[in-house]
């Protein structure tokens, strides 16, 4: 087995080569001679070079490509039976009326997405009901969560399940409840004595099928007064560490 990562040094694809014992293909001067009986596993990456291309591909790059563009992820879905937030990229419709304009002033709070393919809450400004909307590419309706999580999908199966929590190195007041990320005091944390939500599990394995991804991390946030779960994104070269690893190594040991 091979792996080829969206960039060469991604800490996660070097451990994931590491403990399967896969070579990985260097982006400049491989000497790859690609053929139909070698597997590779794409991680995170949306093009691939000719020789890669001529292997087994797990997670074809335009599938990845849809996933890792906010825009195109939240318009390929929207036909799906996926559930995601309300959004727009349309600044004026309906009379000039300003869609996320009007989500503002029906006092709901408006996520803009300023850079369409950023991670860990990269290009995010959260806009409340009093505030000013700014010119984004992609604005998200805000969804009032209890828990956020992560579910991890290979192959047709939830293979692993984590929640974002709060560090216990951060207080309260230190931490941004809103956008749940490293940066903003939130850890992953395993799930032991939490029951993940079913809608939860069952959007993240219904995200992963519909984008025709063999494997992918799915980022949902579940409303606990509507018992309903929304799908976020889809990482496809998450980082991987302890149990998450182990489940990984075990999955792509069989594929």
């Amino acid at each position: 087995m091979l792996l080829y990562s969206y960039k060469f040094g991604s800490r996660s694809g070097k451990v994931l080569a590491e403990s399967l014992g896969a070579k990985r293909i260097k982006h400049e001067n491989s000497r790859l001679v690609g053929r139909a009986s070698k597997t590779v596993i794409n991680w995170g990456s949306s093009s691939l070079p000719r020789e890669v291309m001529r292997c087994r591909v797990l997670n074809l790059p335009e599938k990845v490509s849809l996933a890792a563009n906010k825009k195109t992820f939240f318009e390929f879905l929207e036909a799906s039976d996926v559930t995601l937030p309300p959004f727009t990229s349309d600044k004026a419709i309906a009379q000039s009326w300003n869609v996320a304009q009007a989500w503002l002033d029906e006092g709901k709070t408006v996520v803009e997405r300023h850079k369409l393919t950023g991670n860990s809450g990269e290009g995010l400004v959260i806009c409340e009901p009093d505030g000013e909307l700014g010119d984004a590419p992609l604005y998200t309706m805000y969804i009032n969560k209890r828990n956020e999580y992560r579910v991890h999908v290979a192959f047709g199966e939830i293979v692993d399940t984590q929640r974002k929590a709060r560090s216990r190195d951060v207080s309260d007041d230190d931490v941004n409840w809103k956008v749940r990320n490293m940066a903003n005091g939130f850890i992953f944390a395993r799930n032991e004595g939490h029951d993940v939500p079913q809608c939860v599990l069952d959007e993240g394995l219904a995200s992963v099928m519909a984008l025709g991804l063999d494997f992918g991390a799915v980022d949902i946030v579940y409303n606990e007064n509507d018992n309903k779960a929304y799908v976020l994104e889809i990482n496809t070269a998450p980082g991987l560490s302890g149990t998450t690893l182990e489940k990984y190594v075990e999955v792509f040991s069989h594929a």
